[in-house]
């Protein structure tokens, strides 16, 4: 009797044991560690103090992120093995090849790269092809004056644009992004409109390996930082390529 007590406790337990070992083994559900973001900007035509260090710093700190900035091309190498995410906003050369490669392999590991309005500009082709090509698709090398126009959603169920309005205006630098037709493949999420003629990619993402690249081609000044469509958009590219 007592043995037929025990095969039924035993019976009823294990199951519920077995269940709680693998619920506890399941990281699946868990939600991923707040990233290290590193902002680089520096150099002419833009306030990258204001607008990427003191702005853009504090819209991704709100995702939980921790977030540095430098307008030092130097310090960015030693800092890649402790980072989750690189914002290059920069249109200072970056000429360094071994620079370079370590981008490149930082990308193709699983981290996330952005590429932010100045840093997308036609700056160091001559250096650095594989940038444009392989993390862009492409490059931008005029604008209009700074002036208003509309941006509109091309993808609206991509997380990215999650809470984005399906259109809006800005005043920005509306940049004239050429696609290069060898480059990567573009999922373009937004598009700005010069006139009934022209448009043009506003933001879009690359595959490179195992890693992501989101392309932001407005933040000229404040009128875009200070836009609720830039700081939704932003936050989300943040948690997007955090994994969540």
């Amino acid at each position: 009797m007592m043995k037929q007590s025990i095969s039924r406790l035993c019976t009823a337990i294990l199951p519920l044991l077995f269940a709680g070992f693998f619920i506890g083994c399941d990281s699946s559900t868990s939600e991923p560690e707040p990233p290290t973001v590193l902002i680089v900007g520096g150099h002419d035509y833009h306030d990258f103090d204001r607008w990427y260090d003191q702005e853009d710093s504090a819209i991704i700190a709100e995702t939980g992120a921790t977030v540095s900035y430098t307008d030092e091309l130097e310090t960015i190498l030693p800092q890649l093995d402790d980072l989750d995410i690189l914002y290059l906003s920069n249109n200072q050369l970056m000429t360094d090849p071994e620079l370079h490669r370590a981008i490149e392999e930082f990308v193709a590991a699983g981290n996330g790269l952005i590429i932010g309005h100045a840093a997308g500009w036609n700056l160091w082709r001559d250096a650095w092809p594989e940038y444009y090509s392989d993390f862009i698709g492409g490059s931008t090398s005029s604008h209009p004056p700074v002036g208003e126009f509309e941006v509109y959603l091309t993808d609206e169920s991509h997380p990215i644009m999650d809470g984005v309005p399906s259109s809006f205006r800005i005043i920005d630098e509306l940049y004239r992004f050429s696609r290069d037709e060898s480059g990567a493949e573009m999922n373009v999420l937004a598009m700005a409109v010069e006139n009934e003629d022209a448009e043009y990619p506003a933001i879009w993402t690359v595959e490179y390996g195992e890693g992501d690249v989101v392309n932001i081609t407005l933040g000229h000044d404040g009128e875009s930082h200070q836009h609720e469509a830039y700081i939704t958009f932003l936050k989300n590219t943040i948690h997007w390529l955090n994994g969540q």
